[in-house]
């Protein structure tokens, strides 16, 4: 049986979609990317309890989005400014 002259292609890249690491290094990201979902999964948790009680009070969520401040306050703002670093 003849193959087929299409090559399909990826969008992976050559290698699959692999990052070629070193034993250390891939240690190491391992490391760390598991340390940063474990506290996105804690700011996505208080930012549903933050909309959830909000919504109890009466308060339309409707286009907003939770931000957290870098003092640890939360308040909602519009989904466009809580884009990036874009909220004042």
């Amino acid at each position: 049986m003849k193959s087929s002259p299409i090559k399909l292609r990826t969008s992976r890249g050559p290698n699959g979609g692999k990052q070629k690491l070193s034993p250390v290094a891939r240690k190491a990201k391992r490391d760390r990317d598991g340390k940063a979902s474990a506290a996105r999964k804690y700011e996505k948790a208080s930012a549903q309890k933050y909309r959830r009680n909000a919504k109890k009070r009466g308060v339309s969520l409707k286009g907003k989005d939770v931000h957290h401040s870098s003092d640890g306050s939360m308040r909602l703002v519009s989904v466009a400014k809580n884009r990036g670093h874009h909220v004042s």
